[in-house]
């Protein structure tokens, strides 16, 4: 060996041993959380929402966080895996997984994430002792918030409900009166072609509200409905980055970092014993815009920043009159 190299490895040598006391130090006191992750497959989604939560619970708590993956689509043993488990806690990606997991006897907390808001409902109407829920959806005061600071005048908003859900137009009608906007709830039937819907969506509305896929989920119907929405210079507010490439000209959704960032807040939480609330929806969400199509429906000055600082203050308003 080379003088030089030999002095380089020695060098190199002593500069590890100076570290290792206290990387040995370290990482002992640090707690570990286990947990099962439960969904259909893996996913580029899922993926991120895990790594977000796993450097967020190590960068905010000086929480590790050790991952044991399951899919129910490849692994017929999954609900046994579940029942034995010594994981700290079990997560379910997807609202499928969260519906399986339901099923299945086990003494371990669950926390469900990327499920539909529907079920963040009906678990606050029927909780479920060791049951925790974020859903990405978002919740639905905060459309009429971005309906409301759009500011057209007298713009009448419609969305589409089944027989099946029309329960829950009150919900709908009531925000709407809150805010002073003129509203029309639409029944349909999804399993017919979208002709219907489309005929009455332009015959009395300028504005559609798809806030969440339980009526038109992606698919051919939805994007028939959003192709003939846009050629009657309809306004379209969906709920995905996609709907933006099928003809939506707005969409408010979250991302699954930042779900990741709220799943380690509520895992400390539950750490600690003090727990806010349960079953959350998003705190953190996303404005984008189509502007091609902004511009042809008469937006070409929209600015998204002002609109989501409108947003953020109606929800605060309303959550502070609802107290």
């Amino acid at each position: 060996m080379k003088p030089l190299q030999w002095f380089y490895t020695a060098a190199l040598i002593f500069s590890l041993l100076l570290q290792s006391p206290s990387a040995v130090a370290e990482h002992p006191t640090r707690k570990v959380i286990s947990v099962d992750v439960l969904g259909p497959y893996s996913s580029p989604q899922e993926q991120e929402l895990l790594f977000s939560l796993k450097q967020n619970l190590l960068d905010k708590y000086d929480l590790s966080l050790k991952q044991n993956l399951l899919f129910w689509q490849r692994q017929p043993n999954w609900a046994t895996y579940i029942k034995n488990t010594e994981a700290d806690y079990i997560i379910t990606v997807g609202q499928e997984a969260l519906d399986r997991v339901m099923r299945v006897q086990t003494d371990r907390p669950v926390i469900a994430l990327m499920n539909t808001a529907d079920s963040i409902e009906i678990l606050r109407q029927h909780p479920h002792d060791n049951f925790y829920a974020i859903t990405h959806e978002q919740p639905l005061i905060r459309y009429f918030a971005l309906i409301k600071s759009l500011n057209i005048y007298q713009a009448q908003t419609a969305s589409f409900f089944s027989d099946q859900n029309s329960y829950l137009k009150t919900r709908y009608q009531q925000l709407s009166r809150f805010f002073n906007l003129p509203y029309k709830p639409l029944v349909v039937n999804p399993q017919l072609k979208t002709l219907d819907a489309i005929n009455q969506l332009i015959s009395c509305c300028r504005i559609m509200l798809h806030d969440t896929d339980r009526i038109y989920p992606p698919g051919r119907s939805r994007k028939s409905l959003l192709i003939n929405s846009f050629r009657h210079r309809l306004i379209v507010i969906g709920n995905s980055q996609n709907m933006l490439q099928e003809g939506a000209m707005l969409a408010l959704f979250s991302k699954p970092y930042t779900i990741g960032e709220q799943t380690a807040d509520l895992i400390y939480q539950i750490e600690k014993g003090q727990i806010k609330e349960r079953y959350q929806y998003p705190d953190k969400f996303v404005l984008d815009a189509n502007r091609r199509i902004a511009k042809l429906l008469g937006f070409s000055e929209l600015t998204l920043g002002e609109l989501i600082g409108q947003i953020e203050m109606l929800e605060n308003v309303y959550y502070e009159m609802e107290q």
